[in-house]
């Protein structure tokens, strides 16, 4: 049986690849420049991204996205709030669940480390059309769902 992939998706996915590589490249120099775990910088971008849409992570959804126990977020976000870089409050909702806030020290070293990324790429993909933009999305949208999905097979072996 033929194999019905095209060439182009093969030249995606090695892309994608060296892409997720050198994603986890940047963040070790991160961890290195700061002194910092390598879970450190995981669990700044999954707090900043909580927050965007104004609803903070708890610490025990921050557990779960990062597959740490308790105590080891506990550990994490100990060392993270010392840093300045989050900070954490009681939900007034239900007292039981800690939220989970950047702090400034951890909005400043995002804006130090992470802007001059951002202009590069927005420099980098600044002549695409709206179309392709809508058209880059889905398709990160479908491979981050493939990778979640994959993750959760791997989870449950």
């Amino acid at each position: 049986m033929m194999d019905p992939r095209k060439p182009e998706q093969d030249d995606v996915t090695r892309l994608l690849q060296l892409l997720v590589a050198e994603g986890q490249r940047i963040g070790h120099r991160f961890a290195q420049l700061h002194d910092a775990h390598s879970t450190d910088l995981e669990a700044l971008v999954r707090v900043l991204q909580a927050g965007s849409d104004g609803v903070p992570l708890t610490a025990g959804e921050l557990g779960s996205d990062l597959g740490l126990t308790s105590g080891t977020v506990t550990a994490l976000l100990d060392r993270l709030e010392r840093a300045g870089h989050v900070r954490r409050e009681r939900d007034p909702s239900d007292r039981r669940r800690v939220l989970i806030h950047y702090g400034e020290a951890g909005y400043q070293l995002a804006r130090d480390f992470f802007l001059p990324l951002g202009e590069l790429h927005r420099d980098a993909t600044s002549d695409f059309t709206a179309g392709e933009v809508e058209t880059v999305r889905r398709y990160l949208t479908a491979t981050l769902d493939s990778y979640r999905r994959y993750r959760e097979q791997l989870e449950q072996s």
